[in-house]
């Protein structure tokens, strides 16, 4: 009798444990799907979930999903659950979309704040918000900034031995140049602020990855237009690595009015970050963004006269051409130092003393080799000696300080001016920034435009420049801007504005961006029909960045590898200058789908740096290269994103082409193993060494990693351990790299 009792009891128990959890568990809010899962409690705070083996796996830590910071000091971030409602699916911008509404509101009722989360049936793997805030109350509230996202990431919850063990992406542009992505350290913070880092460098992608061997979560703003936002990243002082979106633009909303935030996506993936990013741009691509199809043209290798530098002539250009053409280069960029002044944008005197007649007359011996012919210049600056004098007279003897644009001199109003009224300088060239969003200036770069086509006969453009990602705001009374924003925000206007014309005049016209180093503005892209590595650092620059062009334009664009001769002159801090190690890297480029480019030079001149020069040794190193890439045009080709950019041991990068594979190691240390072939479509295939040219193996593939359908799947959403495990596997050497293609044999 006492243990029937007993076993009443402890049913009744069970029974009541189970019920009060169950009703303790309503007072949370899901959105889920069979990947993903958001869940909010009562108070605002929020934690995302992924599926996986069998479960549900935590990605981020409970706290507040947002907060909002007044002037008074006052912090906002305790809230209260107000109302809730959800459906099965609605329509949305990013296809039918499942979703979840809530409103909560603020402890003292004075705001309220409505938020409607999706997971599209499209992407499966991410959740979009949009949120409103409404002011309730009689005053007007100010608020410093908001935070949302707010997250605390833990990577052992990825899998990973320490909690800040995460790879990661970040989209800031930086004087600094820094790496696109790399591994998180202990104590490492960086705001990623959208707007300006310095006065000519700003801007870039909204985007912050972090992932490890096993999960990747990637935070996005899918605003419309340039945000100035930050997206800071931060290893606390217990090793949690925190991530926001913060608005620290004051804002003011008035008594019973709304605000509404940016849109923002939290996207989940296996894989690097090429996944969350190929993502992203699809996401954007939903939103209007559309990017353009690289012209015919752009696939041509590139040979650019800045090896000769800024005091060039025209002898130098024209004895190097025949070396040009012999070794397969189709492009001739004449670079800085063509124009009189960087605002005129005319010939210079000195260089062509019979002014534009002698310019167009240079233009046309180089279009008779064969060679198409691109001009370089930096958007919407001029020099102006007269303002320089007056505010700089300390370093008036510093290039282009004493030198003098008519464009300034007739048009002193179309300057942006800051909040002093002061002009804002470029370094390097030492111009000023005119207003973007300027109808007068955009008209008048318009005319430039038609004129280097129409008349000159250019084929194409190098907008080079870290300044024409972002431009401060503008606080010109005489440009009647509606906010000082209109600046920052009327770039992509600009570049419109000659993209549209020059397609309009000249369809197959390559209008390239190069903003010197820095991350590219994502809303400047779908103007660029050619981007480029932008100055690299180092080999591993080159192949980043290109990688993450790949994500965001897909198999659509062309990718400039940048002079090749960047990729062996190192910077030695010891010695503050340039040093040369070993031959030029083509492999970085080629690799991933990329364009080479060069700035070779020829002995017989005196120049500024003589290891350009082309010796005998280069010439058939170089030779052997263009012949490479000329043979296989792998930038035709399509990237499959199968390896780990971060954690596939040797670095590997794949472009499918047709039924030929090719193949890309890269070690910083010699390398002698077995690599695994990816991708693979079923059939037998030789492998090859394309620089040796030698037979490395024969091998077969039962084709099931190689399917059409399952490739796109993988390169998408899979992680690339998931690959079929009988994918053939080879034993090669090399030191730095290696190019290997495994051409399909005919039966």
């Amino acid at each position: 009798m006492k243990r029937l009792l007993w076993a009443g009891w402890l049913i009744l128990i069970c029974f009541a444990t189970s019920v009060f959890a169950k009703v303790y568990s309503r007072t949370d809010l899901e959105l889920l799907n069979s990947n993903i899962k958001l869940v909010l409690n009562k108070n605002f705070h929020a934690r995302v979930y992924v599926y996986n083996n069998g479960s549900w796996q935590l990605l981020t830590k409970a706290q507040p999903f947002t907060y909002f910071l007044e002037v008074k000091g006052h912090k906002l971030d305790h809230f209260k659950l107000e109302n809730s409602s959800n459906g099965q699916f609605i329509s949305s911008v990013y296809g039918e979309s499942k979703y979840l509404e809530v409103s909560y509101s603020t402890d003292d009722s004075k705001l309220k704040l409505n938020y409607r989360f999706f997971i599209p049936r499209k992407f499966p793997n991410t959740i979009i918000c949009n949120a409103s805030i409404d002011n309730l109350s009689g005053d007007n509230v100010n608020l410093i900034c908001y935070d949302a996202l707010n997250f605390n990431l833990d990577a052992k919850n990825f899998h990973a031995d320490s909690s800040y063990n995460f790879w990661s992406f970040q989209g800031g542009s930086y004087i600094e140049r820094y790496d696109w992505i790399f591994p998180i350290t202990k104590n490492y913070f960086r705001e990623n602020y959208q707007g300006m880092n310095a006065p000519d460098y700003g801007g870039g992608i909204p985007v912050v990855d972090l992932w490890t061997q096993q999960q990747g979560i990637a935070f996005a703003s899918l605003a419309k237009k340039a945000m100035l936002i930050s997206l800071p990243v931060k290893v606390e002082e217990d090793g949690i690595v925190s991530f926001s979106l913060k608005d620290s633009n004051q804002i003011v909303i008035d008594a019973h009015q709304k605000f509404n935030e940016i849109p923002y996506a939290i996207i989940l993936h296996h894989g690097d970050y090429f996944n969350g990013l190929r993502t992203y741009s699809d996401l954007m691509k939903c939103e209007g963004f559309s990017f353009p199809k690289a012209p015919s043209d752009a696939y041509q290798p590139e040979w650019c006269a800045w090896g000769y530098e800024r005091h060039f002539n025209k002898e130098e250009i024209l004895k190097t051409l025949p070396e040009v053409k012999k070794l397969g280069f189709e492009w001739a960029t004449l670079d800085d130092g063509w124009q009189n002044t960087d605002g005129d944008w005319e010939p210079n005197p000195n260089k062509f003393p019979g002014g534009e007649k002698d310019f167009i007359s240079f233009i046309n011996k180089v279009h008779s080799y064969g060679l198409k012919v691109r001009l370089w210049w930096v958007p919407f600056v001029a020099q102006d000696s007269s303002y320089s004098v007056k505010h700089y007279p300390d370093r008036i003897n510093e290039y282009g300080m004493k030198t003098q644009s008519n464009i300034a001199l007739e048009h002193p109003d179309w300057f942006i001016l800051d909040k002093n009224g002061n002009r804002i300088q470029v370094s390097w060239w030492n111009s000023y920034l005119l207003c973007p969003a300027l109808p007068q200036v955009r008209d008048y770069y318009i005319a430039f435009l038609k004129k280097a086509i129409l008349k000159w006969k250019i084929d194409g453009f190098k907008m080079d420049g870290q300044n024409l990602n972002e431009v401060p705001r503008c606080y010109n009374t005489l440009h009647h801007h509606e906010s000082p924003l209109a600046s920052t925000q009327g770039i992509p206007g600009f570049f419109k504005g000659i993209y549209d014309e020059a397609m309009k005049l000249k369809p197959n016209f390559v209008l390239q961006a190069c903003p010197c180093g820095t991350n590219f503005s994502i809303y400047n892209l779908p103007y660029v029909n050619q981007t480029v590595a932008s100055d690299p650092l180092s080999s591993w620059q080159v192949r980043l960045k290109g990688k993450t062009f790949r994500a965001l334009y897909g198999n659509n664009e062309t990718y400039s590898g940048d002079h090749v001769e960047l990729t062996n002159h190192i910077w030695d801090d010891s010695l503050q200058r340039f040093i040369v190690r070993g031959m030029p890297d083509f492999a970085s480029a080629l690799a991933i789908g990329g364009v080479p480019s060069s700035k070779f030079t020829i002995g017989g001149f005196s120049q500024p740096d003589s290891s350009l020069v082309l010796d005998s040794a280069k010439q058939i190193y170089y030779a052997r290269w263009m012949k490479i890439y000329n043979n296989e045009r792998m930038s035709e080709g399509k990237y499959l994103n199968l390896y780990d950019i971060a954690y596939d041991k040797p670095e590997t990068h794949l472009i499918k082409k047709r039924d030929n594979y090719y193949y890309t190691f890269f070690s910083n240390n010699p390398f002698d193993g077995i690599v695994e072939l990816r991708g693979l479509g079923k059939g037998k295939y030789k492998v090859i060494d394309l620089f040796t040219g030698k037979l490395l193996d024969l091998v077969s593939s039962q084709g099931s990693a190689g399917d059409k359908n399952r490739i796109n799947k993988l390169d998408e959403r899979k992680h690339v351990s998931n690959l079929n495990l009988r994918n053939p596997q080879i034993k090669i050497h090399f030191g730095h790299y290696l190019l290997i293609k495994a051409e399909k044999l005919k039966r």
